[in-house]
């Protein structure tokens, strides 16, 4: 399926007509079923919520899609918003454009800093076809904790971003203390192979992406650090990044990913929910160096199974278009797209868990759960799927290290189906190790942040 058209503005996806799909039993990663747990309402009214945030005073800030930071405190949802970003993003009903990732700085206590991942219009100095910018900016929150500070937005990083889908766009600090942003490989659907016309080679477009690390940022997790600016940039570069004293980009960490929508960690494991494209859906547990496949594997799988332009960044026929602002493959054919990985290529990174996705299925990346009020939950990764009915699904390591992890779905109490029956957006976790689900009925007002408890 060309898509991902469920991420549209507003999310008013046809949530009716996706509801008859279901997930095949037949998994790359065994399942059983979990525990039965409830969903318990502690933020309503929202539009498209996308991220969450729990400030030292016990108030929360809630994402919303539009470009609204929304504080929520014990009285309930704050009229006046703490940030309004809605003028600055630039937002279409096609694509997966918005406000789409937070993070805190680990020192906001002390220094009230915070990070956000939004889209804008394209820059000046990017080439025409463009179809947005990727922006990470830090903020500062006022010293009462009820807004920014007005004018504290500092532009971290600006990334062009071909196409309006594929954005992924969640941000999260390492036990490190640097900042992990996930990017999508920025698809474009628009363009022919010359870049115009209907008839789209979207493949060769971006085929190289998600392996070439030498000319975008795109496809992969960077690992930056916001509190050390350079002279020509506004982060430094870990020194132990993957890629640092080698040629391209060294703000990568992994790469060979589609859409990773979602990330988080667990401790020093950073886990990532990779949107897949025909075939699964894939969660990986990622390494520094880590590259993932894409778009010459579909999670384990090879992708696409058809002879394709070579996809790897070394390809001498790789030209360079500037109307996609990226590498493109010229065809060559046949070439085999999974080749085996040798001593002088890094081996691709499988997932640790995979499911797969007949018909519009989006994994929503989650959290390891260590809180104490579901005990069947302690230390397993909790994650799901973005399309209603959407299944709560989670896993745990294997003794033996193997993959993939088995998996559980588990039961949502109160629901015919066991599952939600609205768009599962995002999950966060608060400072006591609970986990929370964002999901919205897809109209105005809909969304609501609901915390997993016992049944």
């Amino acid at each position: 399926m060309r898509r991902r058209r469920f991420l549209a503005l507003g999310g008013t996806v046809g949530a009716a007509g996706l509801a008859g799909c279901t997930i095949e039993a037949a998994t790359k990663s065994s399942r059983d079923q979990g525990p039965t747990i409830t969903l318990e309402p502690v933020v309503e009214g929202l539009t498209f919520p996308t991220a969450m945030a729990f400030l030292p005073n016990g108030d929360r800030i809630v994402g919303e899609r539009f470009g609204l930071l929304r504080r929520h405190t014990d009285d309930g949802l704050v009229r006046q918003p703490f940030l309004d970003l809605r003028d600055q993003l630039d937002l279409d009903p096609e694509g997966e454009k918005g406000l789409l990732g937070m993070a805190l700085h680990p020192e906001f206590a002390d220094n009230r800093r915070f990070y956000l991942r939004y889209s804008a219009p394209p820059r000046g100095w990017m080439d025409d076809g463009i179809s947005h910018t990727a922006v990470l900016s830090e903020f500062e929150a006022g010293a009462d904790l009820t807004g920014v500070v007005p004018d504290s937005e500092r532009v971290v990083l600006e990334v062009p971003e071909p196409g309006a889908q594929h954005n992924a766009g969640d941000l999260a600090f390492g036990p490190d203390g640097y900042l992990y942003a996930s990017l999508g490989d920025g698809r474009r659907t628009d363009l022919g192979e010359d870049g115009e016309g209907e008839d789209t080679f979207w493949w060769y477009d971006q085929g190289t992406t998600a392996q070439n690390t030498e000319d975008n940022l795109l496809g992969g997790i960077l690992r930056i650090d916001p509190d050390s600016p350079t002279e020509d940039r506004e982060y430094g570069i870990p020194p132990d990044n993957p890629l640092t004293g080698e040629p391209g980009r060294n703000e990568y960490y992994a790469w060979g990913l589609r859409n990773p929508y979602r990330i988080s960690f667990d401790g020093d494991d950073l886990y990532v929910g990779d949107v897949g494209e025909h075939t699964r859906e894939s969660v990986y547990l990622v390494e520094p160096g880590d590259n993932c496949g894409w778009p010459i594997l579909e999670g384990s799988s090879c992708s696409p199974p058809a002879p394709l332009g070579q996809s790897l960044a070394d390809n001498p026929l790789n030209v360079f278009n500037p109307k996609t602002w990226q590498t493109q493959v010229n065809r060559i054919s046949p070439y085999k797209m999974c080749p085996t990985p040798d001593g002088s290529t890094r081996e691709f990174r499988n997932p640790i868990v995979e499911y797969l996705r007949p018909g519009s299925r989006a994994v929503t990346g989650g959290f390891v759960y260590r809180g104490d009020q579901i005990p069947e939950l302690q230390g397993r990764y909790v994650f799901g799927d973005f399309i209603p009915p959407a299944p709560l699904f989670t896993t745990l390591r294997p003794d033996d290290g193997s993959r993939p992890w088995p998996l559980r779905e588990l039961v949502v109490d109160g629901t015919d189906s066991g599952r939600l029956g609205d768009l599962l957006i995002s999950f966060a976790q608060d400072p006591e190790g609970e986990v929370y689900v964002l999901t919205s009925g897809g109209s105005e007002g809909t969304g609501q942040v609901r915390r997993l408890a016992p049944s």
